[in-house]
């Protein structure tokens, strides 16, 4: 190995950025509570960002804990392609260990496959469930871990328009990857 090359890997590792899993948790007009999950290199830039959204949108961004109670995290598969009332899924999913086997009418109008399901389990179990669905003939189109609020808040019009407002801006956020929150449709 020559000494060019060890010098070239030296100074790629220190320009390699090193990403960090940050989660920021608060509330906003009318008792929205949101979680944000964000992947940075500065938590120093993200953070103050986050907050300054939080305060537009007339909240406070909160200590760990302050709004992550009101919230149940689950694993989600979407199934498509299904009968409506399809009890072999349904066997299946609860045999793998899910906990509930839903009508998911927001995938079944973006897909072209027909009825869509979604079928809820612990998060630590998505990859077995998963599988066994696929073994059965079921193949998921979409898994992933969500916050699922245990509650929701139905502000006044205006602090509605302020939270959404809010909402919109930490999603267009580049850190953010991903927004819960328990704001009424």
């Amino acid at each position: 190995v020559t000494r060019e090359f060890m010098g070239r890997a030296r100074e790629g590792s220190r320009n390699r950025e090193a990403y960090k899993e940050e989660m920021y948790e608060g509330s906003l007009a009318g008792g929205v509570l949101v979680l944000v999950e964000a992947l940075t290199d500065n938590p120093r830039r993200t953070a103050p960002k986050v907050r300054h959204l939080f305060k537009e949108g007339g909240g406070a961004l909160g200590a760990a804990g302050s709004a992550a109670w009101a919230f149940q995290r689950r694993g989600l598969l979407r199934v498509q392609g299904i009968s409506s009332d399809n009890e072999a899924l349904i066997e299946a999913a609860l045999e793998a260990g899910a906990q509930d086997v839903e009508e998911d009418s927001a995938a079944h109008l973006e897909a072209d496959d027909g009825p869509c399901a979604a079928v809820f389990c612990e998060p630590n179990e998505l990859a077995a469930v998963r599988a066994t669905l696929s073994a059965r003939g079921f193949e998921a189109s979409e898994a992933a871990i969500l916050f699922v609020p245990s509650t929701t808040a139905e502000p006044a019009a205006g602090l509605r328009e302020a939270a959404e407002s809010a909402l919109l801006a930490l999603e267009e956020m580049e850190d953010v990857e991903g927004i819960w929150h328990n704001l009424a449709p």
